[in-house]
Parts: C-alpha cells; sequence; structure tokens
C-alpha cells in the first residue's frame, strides 16, 4: 500500500536567497520525513511580444524551459548528495506567485520555502518584501517561511521568537511553534507588546501569556515570557529588536484578515517584519490548514483564546 509521504515545496529563481532558501529545506526536509519539489517559475511574455514574434516566442520559450529545468535537475542532484531525501524538480509557465501557490495545493505541501524578495525587477539588498512573496504568503494554504539567510546555527531554529496578540488565530500560531520546537529542540520567547492598555487588560495578557508558556513547556520545550510596553507603530521594530536581543533563528507571525474583503491580506506591521528580518520568517495566514498537534485545551484551559471563526 502506497503512503502518502509529506512534501516541501520549495521556489528557486537561482538567486541567493532561493538557493539559501534551499539549503534550509534540506534541514527541515529530513526532520519532517518530507520530499522535496523544486519549482522554477517562467514568466509570461507581455501581450506585445507574443503578437510581434510568436514564432520565436514559442522557441523562446521551449528552449529556456530545458535550459531552466536541467539547471533545477542539476541542483536537485547536488541536493540529493547532502542528505537522503527524494528531490523533485518542476518547471512551469505564468505569474510566479498563482504558480506557486497552485502547485503547493496539487501536491498538498507542508510548507513553501521562498526568499522575501522574490521580484527579479527590484534592486538587489533593499531591505523589502518582493510582490510574488507577498502574494504568496498572502494566499497559501499552508505556512511560508521566507528567507534572506539561513540560521546561524547550521541551519537549525535553536531560538524561536513568538509573538502573540491573543487573537482568535493564537491557537494555530502556538501549535506550529510547538511542532517546530520539537523538531529542534528550541527554546521559545513568547512576548506580547502592551499598547494603550487599561490595568484589567494588562493583568488579562500577562495570564494569558503565562497560559501559553505553561503550555509549551508540558510539551518539554523550554520557554520565556515577557509582556513589553510600546507604542503604535512600534511592534515590528520592538520584536526585530527583541529578536536580535535573544539571538532568535525564527520568528512565528500571525497573517491579518481584512475586514469585509473576502482576500486575506498581509497587515503592515507583518510586512514590516517580513521586510526587516534578517532572520527566516514563518508566516501563516487565518485560512491555514493544520494536522492537529496541540490540544486546545493544553494551549487555551481557561478558555480567553476565541476559536476561529471563518
Amino acid at each position: 500500500m502506497n503512503v502518502s509521504r509529506n512534501k516541501i515545496l520549495v521556489a528557486i529563481d537561482f538567486e541567493e536567497q532561493s538557493m539559501q532558501a534551499l539549503d534550509l529545506s534540506c534541514e527541515l526536509a529530513r526532520l519532517f520525513d518530507a520530499d522535496l519539489r523544486l519549482l522554477y517559475v517562467i514568466e509570461n511574455m507581455s501581450v506585445l511580444g507574443k503578437l510581434r514574434s510568436p514564432d520565436e516566442y514559442v522557441k523562446n520559450l521551449i528552449a529556456q524551459a530545458h535550459e531552466k529545468f536541467d539547471e533545477l535537475e542539476q541542483l536537485a542532484k547536488n541536493a540529493a548528495t547532502k542528505t537522503p531525501i527524494k528531490i523533485t524538480a518542476l518547471v512551469e509557465k505564468g505569474k510566479p506567485y498563482e504558480k506557486i501557490i497552485e502547485t503547493a495545493k496539487d501536491n498538498d505541501v507542508l510548507m513553501i520555502i521562498m526568499g522575501k524578495n522574490s521580484n527579479s525587477s527590484v534592486r538587489k539588498n533593499r531591505p523589502f518584501i518582493g510582490s510574488n512573496s507577498l502574494n504568496v504568503i498572502r494566499e497559501a494554504h499552508c505556512p511560508v517561511i521566507t528567507i534572506k539567510s539561513v540560521p546561524p546555527h547550521n541551519n537549525k531554529f535553536a531560538s524561536i521568537l513568538l509573538p502573540l496578540d491573543f487573537t482568535r488565530q493564537t491557537k494555530k500560531q502556538v501549535q506550529k511553534a510547538i511542532e517546530f520546537g520539537g523538531y529542534f529542540g528550541s527554546r521559545i520567547s513568547i512576548i506580547s507588546i502592551l499598547q494603550r492598555e487599561n490595568a484589567v487588560n494588562k493583568l488579562l495578557k500577562q495570564v494569558q501569556l503565562n497560559q501559553v508558556k505553561n503550555a509549551i513547556q508540558k510539551n518539554g520545550i523550554q520557554c520565556q515570557s515577557e509582556c513589553i510596553n510600546g507604542k503604535d507603530g512600534q511592534v515590528a521594530d520592538i520584536i526585530l529588536n527583541y529578536s536580535q536581543k535573544i539571538n532568535a533563528d525564527l520568528i512565528i507571525i500571525m497573517t491579518q484578515q481584512k475586514k469585509n474583503f473576502i482576500s486575506f491580506y498581509v497587515g503592515s506591521t507583518a510586512q514590516s517584519l517580513i521586510s526587516g528580518s534578517d532572520i527566516p520568517v514563518l508566516s501563516i495566514n487565518p485560512t491555514a490548514k493544520f494536522t492537529p498537534g496541540v490540544v486546545a485545551s493544553l494551549v487555551d484551559p481557561l478558555g480567553f483564546i476565541k476559536d476561529p471563526v471563518y
């Protein structure tokens, strides 16, 4: 009987950040007992270019597809010499973010890993999140890890930062942190940023923070927690500064849902975090599917965190 294996999708554009993403994905694939799918997307030529020389367009497209597939196959072979995992090369044509999302769904992957500056039209080394990365994070059915560089501890997430706002999606965020922390033997630091809360709300947040800390520790993971006073507009900076203070290797965040819109969006704080972070960021949108790994009552025994409502 065939057993469906876990799969991880790695978006490759042959730029430095996607090569970093490939290095990290090999370690994750080994730990999650997953196969790797390496995907390169050939972007569509403009309509005007197709009309001017349709034969030349098809010829160039075929040549580019062969060239990139050969390069991707070689990448897969090189990566396979470092780890005993199955690696498959895929080449698609279309809009990169659409094909990444489509391929992720078709392959039912655990996660997507990609460089955060996945946009060749923008100057390199500029602190930003590319449009392809942003669209994938917003629409992906699974968690997305964006990479600027690999963690310093041999591709392992020894220190994970978990900033919580205790909205109804917090359970998913905590579940993923416990999952990663368990695999990597990580130390998890959870923080909550206080903004103009009254005394009662401050106390409530501290209780919630302790509650989540206890849940993480019950899973055998080292954990520390802290409430931090902050002002509006400073949340991303506070989180990034704290990540440097604790030498974090990974930040796990939730994206947000914009009210009255069907599509999910990546809030300004999340965008600033992803853009400004030198370490990998794991983004989870509110529709992301999870295999249950943590009993809800363990994470929230007092019922402070509301259940997701879609």
